[in-house]
């Protein structure tokens, strides 16, 4: 079964996440377990926007503010709790 349900906000969540690597903030891990960490919150922070992909068509997810608020609070959680050592 080929399936091409997509979450609207998951590129979003991308994006924030790739400006926050551009700025460096220092304290903060950028390792993959850790930015996936931050990727996952911030999805489960987000209301569910998925849509099904047709002709390259994508779907508008959460407001770009909503997305930037619910990553910066998923990097806070992750910095407090880490699941490794640093």
């Amino acid at each position: 079964m080929d399936c091409n349900v997509r979450n609207a906000n998951y590129q979003r969540v991308m994006a924030v996440i790739e400006q926050v690597l551009l700025e460096g903030s220092r304290d903060l891990c950028f390792c993959q377990r850790c930015m996936n960490d931050v990727a996952a919150l911030a999805l489960n922070y987000l209301p569910p926007h998925y849509y099904v992909e047709q002709d390259g068509k994508r779907e508008l997810g959460s407001p770009w503010l909503m997305v930037e608020t619910a990553v910066r609070e998923a990097i806070e959680r992750v910095k407090e709790l880490p699941h490794h050592h640093r």
